[in-house]
This record gives structure tokens, sequence and C-alpha cells, in this order.
């Protein structure tokens, strides 16, 4: 029997209780679409003599080699801000909390994922973290800077709230057809009217914000802004797990 795909979810942190955690809808997304889930977590240590240089802090957080070996695919989850620091900005008044161990975990999972081909999939926070690995600025607040639209829906989670168009010929368009309704819980996102990206844009919002990149060249590389581990149950969205999971395997075998 062949082995099933191992797919590596990276978690997010409570400071207060000094916990790793990650919502169940994500790890049942991936086992539902034939794979394994593994939470990874990033080292939590705060360093000494530590400068502020942003580069110097991603070298204390090197990804272990033992890990990487393990893992068939990656799903960056979702979760609080980006540090503006990484991209080369300052925190605006509008940008939320940050964690930086987990800024600097998935910046350079991200990145190892890349160099190794090894297939990601990128989910809110996760599209964010992938396209600022890649040296992508964000727009640290979509309401004072970008649209008067909503995109923290208050809507229950499940339900979509507005459309998303798809570049035509990419693996989105093939996965969800030109057109989809999505769900949005997000006040960032990648920034747009940017002249060049080492991505290539492929989704939309009515407004024109960014919802999805990919990168053709990679076995698997897509990041979505939306969150369709809330939305299982349309085969849409439950399609892009199981797409995800499948290059994995391929990509394993």
């Amino acid at each position: 029997m062949k082995r099933k795909p191992i797919i590596g979810l990276t978690t997010d942190f409570d400071q207060d209780r000094q916990a790793h955690y990650l919502y169940n809808s994500y790890v049942e997304s991936i086992r539902k679409a034939g794979g394994v889930p593994l939470l990874i977590t990033p080292t939590v240590r705060v360093p000494e003599n530590f400068s502020g240089d942003r580069d110097e802090f991603l070298s204390l957080c090197p990804i272990e080699e033992e890990m990487l070996e393990l893992l068939d695919g990656v799903l960056f989850t979702g979760g609080a801000d980006v540090d503006p620091n990484f991209y080369g900005e300052q925190p605006s008044k509008d940008c939320g909390g940050i964690f930086p161990f987990r800024d600097a975990f998935e910046i350079n999972l991200a990145r190892e994922c890349i160099r190794r081909d090894i297939p990601v999939f990128g989910i809110c926070r996760g599209i964010q973290s992938l396209a600022v690995a890649l040296g992508a600025p964000l727009t640290q607040d979509v309401y004072t800077e970008e649209t008067d639209r909503q995109h923290g829906q208050r809507a229950v989670n499940w339900y979509p709230t507005h459309k998303v168009r798809t570049l035509k010929g990419s693996r989105l368009e093939e996965m969800i057809g030109e057109e989809a309704w999505v769900n949005s819980f997000h006040h960032q996102c990648i920034k747009k009217d940017q002249e060049s990206y080492p991505f290539t844009i492929t989704a939309w919002s009515q407004d024109g914000l960014i919802e999805g990149i990919e990168k053709p060249e990679l076995t698997y590389f897509v990041g979505v802004q939306w969150h369709p581990e809330r939305m299982i149950t349309d085969p849409k969205m439950r399609g892009l797990f199981e797409h995800f999971v499948q290059a994995a395997a391929e990509n394993r075998e």
C-alpha cells in the first residue's frame, strides 16, 4: 500500500498560555483530501544580543533538515499579521499583532520549500507569508489604503461574501473556474500595482485586491487570500486541498 503524503501545517502561538495551536478545520481538510497532517512549530526562544536586523533574526530561526526531509508538502495557514519590517516597512497604526518567531519560521520555510520544490499551499496569512518570503510587500490595512468593501466579513465563516476572478490558464482557473464565490477574513493583502513580482498573480477580488498567486515553474505553489478550509462542503474549495495533496503525493513518488 502506498504511503499517504505527509503535509506539514504551520501553527500559531498563544503567548499568554505559551501554547502552539491550530484550528481543526485545517487538519480535517488535509485528512479528508488524503494527506497525513503534521503540525510544525517555530522555535520560540528570545535571542540574546539581537541588534534588530531582520536578516540576522532570520538566521537565528533555521529550519531543521530532519523536518524538511520528512515533509511531502506544506500548508501555510492563517493567523496574525506579518511584521512589516520583514518587507522593509515600519508598522503602521493599523497593523495588527505580530509574532516574529512565526514570521521568521515561515519565511525561511517558504524559501526552503521553493529551493527544494516541495509543494506548498498558502491560505490567508499563508499567501502573505509566501509573498513576503519572495520579496513582495503587503498592504498593512486594506481599509485605509485599498478599498471600502468588507474583507473581514461579519457573516458566518462558511458563507461566501464576494466573488474572485481567476487568470486564464492558471491552476486556480483549472480548480475553481473563471469565477468563484469565497469568504473573506483579512485586513492585509499583497500590495497591488507593483511593476513585477517573482510569482504570477492568478486571482483578484471584485474591488481589485490580489486573491491568488502561483509559481508555474514549480511542482505546486498556490496561495489564496480566502479561507477554503471553512467552506469545505463546497466541491470547489474541497478540490483545492485535493489537488494540493495529490501534487504532494506525486512529487514524493
